[in-house]
């Protein structure tokens, strides 16, 4: 057996061979995962509006004291009666979540979750104390305001009052406010 015979060894791939066969395989992996990952998420026009908001400190005390006030700097037009305010107090331990907007008297209806709120027409004011069922829209230059009772929960300077905007129609976050308790 004298001819060209090829041992085991040397067949196989050339190295080139190998790094093309390499790269396809990462190619294909990354476009199995792309499409996976594309048909999990949420389109941007599915996420709901979006607009941006600021808000000042929270006074504990004078004239304006436990009034929390947030305003809609820019972004999208969105109707009252579709959002939802969540409160979080953490140095009380407490939680409440203002659902029943718009409102021109604030009652227990109007909220869920711990008693913090100001009950009455000295509860709320901004685009969210307008008349049940109107169509107040919260629009750029607009705030949002209410009271936290003091009796309920007395602030003091040093703590913080968290405050989320929700949207319940695509149960999206609108904004998120951390704000400082102060004198």
């Amino acid at each position: 057996m004298n001819g060209d015979s090829f041992a085991v060894a040397d067949r196989g791939i050339s190295k080139e061979g190998m790094a093309a066969v390499a790269f396809g395989l990462t190619v294909l992996m990354m476009a199995v995962t792309g499409g996976l990952l594309m048909q999990t998420s949420d389109s941007l026009t599915d996420g709901g509006p979006t607009l941006a908001t600021s808000a000042d400190p929270v006074s504990a005390s004078g004239e304006h004291s436990q009034w929390v006030r947030i305003a809609h700097e820019s972004g999208d037009t969105v109707s009252v009666a579709d959002i939802e305010v969540v409160v979080r107090l953490p140095d009380h331990d407490k939680r409440a979540t203002l659902h029943g907007l718009p409102t021109e008297r604030l009652t227990q209806d109007d909220y869920s979750g711990n008693h913090v709120f100001t009950r009455g027409s000295g509860g709320v004011d901004g685009v969210v104390a307008a008349s049940n069922g109107s169509d107040a829209r919260l629009e750029a230059g607009d705030e949002i305001a209410f009271r936290l009772e003091q009796r309920r929960v007395d602030l003091v300077a040093g703590q913080t009052v968290d405050v989320e905007l929700r949207h319940t129609e695509s149960d999206t976050r609108l904004s998120r406010e951390r704000l400082s308790v102060v004198e």
